[in-house]
């Protein structure tokens, strides 16, 4: 096992437990170092559990679902008072000292979030990561503010339908903002500060047509309309304009048939396509005006995420249940290039607007930078997360800063510049990250959080990071 600068190289396939008098010190003792992987249950995969002793286990241990399995951080959902600022925060507030979460760190007896990160990972149970790499970026500075706290909001109480999907936040203007909670799709009104459901899971127009008890496990909206993905395979596009359900239906009926992803894109002849990611290998792609499907791409393996190359590339980066990336032609599904480099499973990409580069997001806790006009070597640094697995990834349109996040806790920004990667910003959070989204200017971060106490859709505002002297280059 190997450490350095705030992060844990643990060799792949093993757990290691961590404690906290040696977190900072380069001779880390290993508790456990013999946990066999493969025997861990599926939700404990991506689990990091921080109780200090046995007692304190048993005295917090509550029942949660599934679908939003407890992180490092996440113990404190058991205090009910954990929060005292219980309407939106503003910059005002937050200014004032209020916390971005409203998480009262007095009452639990810390001075920071410093101190009570400190305190959460007194034992941190991580998967598998990547092993040591001379292209890491372990010591890349966090000293850069790109995008500053603007608002947060609980109205908007996140959720997640599968613990390692993340794609549940999406904006389609600076002012309109799409987020999962509670298996409804709810919109926010970043201008008027209001909230509504737009789609909801249980409601007669889903129900009637032959869904019932969906679980949304992945969204996208464009223009007017709002989509949906299911557990059981299921879809549901709703046209806002019309108030009306489009489409609903189950696009895969075998066993196991996730709909995992959902991406959006113009085609080169101006034909909007809604593009589909299922667990049983395959990507469909929709014609947006019938909603037939007009092509389909077959993997050998299960499709976390696809997104096609800008500019009307002929190229799809796809991701899925295997360590290697794909890039296949559009049309005939024919792999053109294998990106090989991760350990695990895929399940993020992104690609920079000016349709060279890709970034893959992966649960070896990294993020991979790739020039499709090179493919045989990676591009850049490889940016490591800290827990868990980099689940979502987002370059903003200018292509100036990639985005990326964390299985939990924390969301990170990074400065293209000459696709070195040099400067980041590191944005500190408490609960599960459902999902990260820009405006279409690129002038509003927002960041869904998961969390019983103090989950809550988090707004960050773009700084002329030009003029300012703390984002200087």
């Amino acid at each position: 096992m190997e450490f350095s600068g705030g992060w844990v190289g643990i060799q792949e396939g093993r757990y290691s437990r961590v404690t906290n008098e040696n977190l900072f010190d380069d001779n880390v003792e290993v508790v456990d170092d013999n946990v066999d992987f493969d025997s861990l249950s599926e939700g404990t995969e991506d689990s990091f559990i921080t109780f200090g002793d046995a007692t304190e286990s048993e005295d917090n241990q509550m029942a949660i679902d599934c679908a939003n399995s407890m992180t490092s951080t996440e113990f404190v959902q058991s205090i009910p008072s954990l929060t005292k600022h219980h309407g939106d925060i503003t910059w005002e507030d937050y200014q004032n000292g209020v916390d971005m979460q409203g998480i009262d760190l007095a009452m639990l007896g810390f001075s920071c979030r410093d101190t009570y990160r400190m305190h959460n990972a007194q034992s941190v149970y991580l998967p598998g990561l990547c092993t040591a790499h001379p292209r890491l970026s372990w010591f890349t500075p966090s000293d850069a503010e790109f995008f500053s706290f603007n608002y947060s909001t609980r109205r908007v109480s996140c959720s997640i339908g599968h613990t390692q999907l993340r794609h549940l936040v999406v904006s389609t203007s600076q002012h309109d903002v799409y987020a999962m909670c509670k298996n409804s799709i709810m919109h926010w009104n970043a201008s008027r500060r209001k909230e509504s459901s737009v789609l909801n899971m249980c409601s007669p127009e889903v129900t009637s047509r032959g869904l019932r008890h969906m679980t949304v496990t992945t969204i996208a909206a464009i223009e007017n309309l709002v989509m949906a993905g299911g557990l059981h395979g299921e879809v549901v596009v709703k046209d806002l304009n019309r108030n009306s359900i489009v489409f609903a239906d189950h696009i895969s009926t075998r066993s196991d048939p996730i709909t995992n992803a959902i991406d959006c894109h113009w085609s080169p002849q101006g034909q909007l396509v809604m593009m589909t990611s299922n667990n049983d290998g395959k990507i469909r792609m929709f014609d947006t005006e019938s909603f037939s499907v007009f092509n389909t791409i077959r993997m050998g393996f299960a499709v976390n995420h696809a997104t096609r190359q800008p500019n009307g590339g002929k190229l799809l980066c796809v991701a899925g249940d295997h360590e290697d990336g794909r890039l296949v032609d559009v049309d005939s599904g024919k792999p053109e290039v294998i990106l090989r480099g991760h350990i695990r499973n895929m399940f993020a990409t992104a690609w920079h607007p000016d349709g060279s580069i890709i970034a893959t997001g992966n649960e070896d806790n990294t993020c991979r930078i790739w020039d499709v006009r090179y493919p045989a070597r990676q591009l850049g640094p490889c940016l490591p997360g800290f827990f868990g697995a980099i689940r979502s990834l987002r370059f903003t349109n200018d292509g100036k800063f990639l985005i990326m996040s964390d299985n939990s806790d924390y969301v990170y920004i990074y400065l293209v510049g000459d696709m070195d990667f040099q400067r980041k910003q590191e944005i500190d959070l408490f609960g599960l990250v459902s999902g990260i989204t820009v405006s279409p200017d690129d002038e509003l971060l927002t960041v869904g959080i998961v969390h019983k106490a103090a989950g809550s859709l988090l707004e960050f505002e773009r700084k002329d990071w030009r003029k300012s002297s703390s984002c200087l280059i």
